[in-house]
């Protein structure tokens, strides 16, 4: 099924309580019961269903079904509840990551990349002023025509050789990408992570916290959004 939109709205359906219901619920638009991890929100009466299109937001009864951010406004600041769900999935793929570690780390970013997107050229180009800065930059791949595209077998060949950061590196500056095969699907797990995070575009980052922000942000504005994140 193509990412479904949906906003705030709420779409009424017509099943009945319970975790299978869910499923059912969830099946009229295109899912099957494996694709699907539900799991209990600080919300109560409401479950997060993780699809391979994004987390949904589903009530117990099976009756209403949403799409976005869910803000819980009882502290000083919003915080999206979906963002816990956001680390376990970057949990799975964490390992993989492609690290450009800075010398006195004080933050982490993860940047979802492809490395034939301007804007993601524009960020690892300056990724200097990201390390003297103190923020760490975690790499993971997203092919914006797919895993199978040719750029994701590409992708997959730099995160399948020893010196991963030099096939990256090369990959930026529009170097020959050399061949490479491996058993493990980096970039298919990956580009699905992102794809069950919502991402759509990139460079998308996803801070420490769980924070998704979709887009290219220089160095001196992200340090801000770190300061006030880390409050």
């Amino acid at each position: 099924m193509k990412k479904l939109v949906l906003g705030l709205a709420l779409i009424s359906t017509s099943v009945l309580a319970g975790n299978s219901d869910i499923t059912d619920t969830m099946s009229k638009l295109g899912y099957e019961n494996k694709d699907l991890k539900i799991t209990n929100t600080p919300v109560k009466g409401l479950k997060s269903v993780v699809t391979p299109d994004g987390t949904f937001y589903v009530t117990d009864d099976g009756k209403y079904l949403t799409q976005g951010p869910i803000y819980n406004v009882e502290g000083d600041e919003p915080k999206n509840i979906a963002n816990s769900t956001n680390l376990a999935l970057m949990k799975t793929i964490e390992k993989d990551a492609i690290i450009y570690k800075a010398k006195d780390e004080k933050y982490v970013i993860s940047v979802f990349t492809d490395y034939t997107c301007h804007y993601c050229k524009l960020l690892h180009e300056n990724i200097d002023q990201y390390l003297n800065n103190g923020i760490s930059v975690h790499y993971f791949a997203y092919p914006r025509a797919g895993a199978d595209s040719e750029v994701g077998k590409n992708m997959q060949s730099i995160w399948s050789v020893a010196d991963r950061k030099a096939a990256f590196d090369k990959a930026y500056k529009g170097d020959p990408i050399t061949p490479a095969t491996s058993d493990v699907p980096y970039v298919t797990q990956q580009f699905n992570v992102g794809r069950q995070l919502g991402i759509s575009g990139t460079p998308s980052i996803v801070l420490s916290d769980g924070q998704l922000i979709p887009g290219y942000i220089p160095a001196d504005k992200l340090i801000e959004i770190l300061k006030n994140t880390a409050k």
